[in-house]
């Protein structure tokens, strides 16, 4: 009985050890652990904030572009600290210092008001997510479609030589030299060719109705859990979504969409976009076309419109506790 409680007690060990490299190293998110998700996320954040501290979440932002990183009230940093909804501490670091070393050690990095970010920088996010240390990277709205000066687009025959049409793929595929990067791969769409106000009426003092959000069929992905299945979205101009496409194949949910109903901008645009798009092995690459803490602005509440701030509080949670 005692070789057989002690080879029980080693087996439950390895089994604990290979659940914890499994979600560390994001081939698994720990919510998708069969039977025991739920648990398991409160025993592997349990052990991770022993060995390491609390959840750590870094902000990085640019000089223009969509997203309000931490300017005043109903910033993406002030929602964050907000006692009354996460009090989550988060860092920030302008996008020039960008470095895989910096990003190293923080559970979730998100990406806004960064429309200009050069390959190197754009390269480094990609090993933040896809490397064994690395974390969640959030991308929200228009970061990253302006290339530095070094950096110039890749065309469809670099991937293709027998394409038959040569043309732009867009910014997030990119080269600086010799060098590629296929930044529209690790997110699981298409670069944004227009933000919406671009193509649409909008108005900088009061909101305008871009349509209705509809959940993914089941509604309880972690990002959208406790968002009815349809909403209306109200936006102002400059403070709008990126429009983008998912691409087909690759291993992509589009966790939320936009329904235009009867207010098509443009000829080009399908019926509905994505607006939340989570993308790869453990969701380790997560596109949000609204910037988070757009949803909760607190300009909609001044003109009579209700702010949301479940996805910001989803944002969050879906990615530490599942």
């Amino acid at each position: 009985m005692v070789k057989t409680g002690t080879r029980v007690l080693i087996l439950a060990a390895l089994i604990l050890a290979l659940l914890f490299v499994l979600t560390f190293t994001g081939i698994m998110k720990c919510n998708q652990i069969p039977v025991i998700g739920g648990a398991w996320c409160n025993v592997y954040w349990f052990i991770k904030t022993i060995a390491t501290g609390s959840p750590k979440v870094l902000i990085v932002y640019g000089d223009y572009g969509l997203g309000n990183p931490f300017e005043g009230e109903g910033s993406l940093k002030e929602l964050l600290s907000n006692p009354s909804m996460l009090g989550v501490y988060a860092d920030t670091m302008p996008v020039e210092r960008v470095s895989l070393g910096n990003l190293r050690g923080y559970d979730i990095v998100i990406v806004e008001r960064a429309r200009k970010i050069e390959t190197v920088q754009m390269r480094a996010f990609i090993d933040y997510a896809t490397g064994p240390t690395g974390g969640t990277l959030i991308w929200t709205g228009d970061a990253g479609t302006e290339l530095g000066p070094k950096d110039r687009y890749l065309y469809t025959t670099d991937r293709n030589p027998d394409a038959d049409i040569n043309k732009v793929i867009g910014p997030w595929a990119r080269r600086d030299g010799d060098y590629m990067i296929s930044f529209d791969y690790l997110l699981g769409v298409e670069s944004p060719e227009h933000n919406y106000c671009d193509i649409a009426s909008c108005s900088e003092n009061a909101p305008v109705l871009a349509g209705n959000m509809e959940t993914e069929p089941s509604g309880s992905h972690p990002l959208i859990r406790g968002l009815s299945r349809s909403l209306p979205l109200y936006v102002f101009k400059g403070e709008d979504f990126a429009i983008v496409k998912t691409l087909s194949g690759g291993i992509t949910t589009e966790v939320l969409s936009l329904d235009f109903g009867a207010r098509l901008v443009s000829a080009d645009l399908n019926r509905s976009v994505p607006l939340i798009v989570t993308a790869g092995l453990g969701e380790r690459a997560i596109y949000y076309a609204l910037p988070p803490e757009y949803y909760a602005n607190p300009r909609l509440a001044e003109n009579g419109k209700s702010p949301y701030f479940v996805p910001v509080e989803n944002m969050y949670y879906g990615v530490i506790k599942g």
